[in-house]
């Protein structure tokens, strides 16, 4: 083991030095707090002896921040003092300590502590490469249905990328996903069509407007398949599960399970949303700027409202990264007669306010920070690079 012993008193330093050194682990010291810290900043430490009373920062601080830094590996922590009553023992121990021993300090008692310490530190690792290993298997299975589907069809394998960007993009943004949400939502997105692998292409190409019963069928089952195909592998239950889910909609008409609001699972609605979105710019072949009224018309029909603002927002995003090769972004109050629109302004909700090449004047400028002062659009325009005047 790497351990640190910080304290201020040289003989207890040099004594417990020399018998952990004895004990076959290597040693770094500290004379206060501060060093100690500092020392855990640059040299990786297994763990922590330390005295309590010690100048500057004392043990127990020390011991808080390195609990309240999240060390990436668990560093076990010893607290030392000669405070023995039940009262110092429990706040040591609420701060995070992992065992306490009062002075004198029983060498021998040290020892068996420390070989505790270690046993812990050791099954933390173990387990921390299983969980690399599983991590790693998981990855490669994503990575070999994603290479499967693109083998299919590489058209579906590219969809299948996007909206997992897409709807990581949205999770990022919306309040309902937490971090440990995210892997499963992408891993669902990257897999979401995995059950059209099995379908003819000739009935993939048809818009469901267009198939037949059985064509409609056999294309609405592609869900329920894709979550028994990944669902076989006990770790990607979670994920199946919003593969089952991903057609279904906010009214409660969509497939398999007839779902509505919200009781269709946040991720469901964000990778539904992330394929909508991706389908109208590379199938329907919408653009950016047309984007905002056909979301609009499957605002609380196939998509929750909040869902749509979300996708909002990213196309409004898109639009200035399109446009931002020949424009730059404006704050409303920089703005200037003569100064020309680069990309069309539409308000929150999507309706239109302003078209791309307007040239503003004094009356266009007031326009748009009016909508800006009632919450319709944003703080910032694209301008065109070349009306502005350096």
């Amino acid at each position: 083991m790497n351990i640190l012993i910080a304290d201020d008193d040289p003989v207890t330093l040099k004594l417990l030095s020399s018998r952990l050194c004895a004990w076959g682990h290597t040693v770094h010291q500290a004379a206060d707090g501060n060093t100690a810290w500092e020392t855990i900043r640059s040299t990786p430490v297994d763990m922590v002896i330390s005295d309590w009373m010690m100048p500057g920062m004392d043990g127990l601080e020390l011991c808080r921040r390195i609990r309240e830094h999240n060390e990436p590996g668990y560093i076990y922590l010893i607290l030392i003092s000669a405070q023995d009553s039940k009262t110092e023992i429990v706040r040591g121990l609420e701060s995070g300590v992992d065992d306490y021993i009062t002075k004198p300090i029983d060498m021998d008692a040290l020892h068996a502590r420390i070989e505790i310490g270690a046993r812990i530190v050791n099954l933390e690792r173990t387990l921390n490469r299983k969980i690399e290993i599983i991590t790693v298997n998981h990855i490669q299975t994503i990575r070999m249905f994603s290479r499967m589907m693109e083998v299919v069809d590489d058209e579906l394998g590219g969809h299948c990328r996007r909206t997992a960007d897409l709807a990581v993009n949205l999770a990022g943004s919306h309040p309902g996903v937490s971090d440990a949400d995210i892997p499963i939502i992408e891993t669902a997105a990257l897999l979401h069509d995995i059950g059209m692998v099995g379908i003819p292409k000739s009935i993939l190409n048809k818009r469901r407007t267009e198939m037949v019963e059985n064509e409609r069928q056999l294309y609405q089952s592609h869900a329920a398949m894709g979550a028994r195909i990944i669902g076989e592998i006990e770790i990607m239950k979670p994920a199946a599960l919003l593969v089952r889910q991903h057609h279904e909609q906010y009214n409660g008409k969509g497939f398999p399970d007839g779902l509505a609001g919200d009781d269709i699972p946040v991720g469901a609605q964000l990778i539904s949303a992330a394929s909508i979105y991706d389908n109208m710019i590379h199938k329907g072949k919408i653009s950016l700027d047309s984007i905002a009224e056909s979301l609009q018309r499957i605002r609380g029909y196939q998509l929750s409202p909040f869902v749509v603002e979300l996708l909002l927002e990213i196309n409004v995003a898109q639009q200035h990264d399109l446009a931002r090769k020949r424009a730059e972004e404006r704050q409303l109050d920089e703005l200037k007669a003569g100064m020309v629109i680069a990309a069309n302004v539409h308000m929150n909700t999507g309706a239109f306010v302003m078209a791309a090449d307007t040239e503003l004047d004094d009356h266009s400028i007031d326009k748009l920070k009016h909508f800006n002062n009632i919450g319709a659009i944003t703080n910032k325009v694209l301008i065109r690079k070349s009306t502005v005047r350096r």
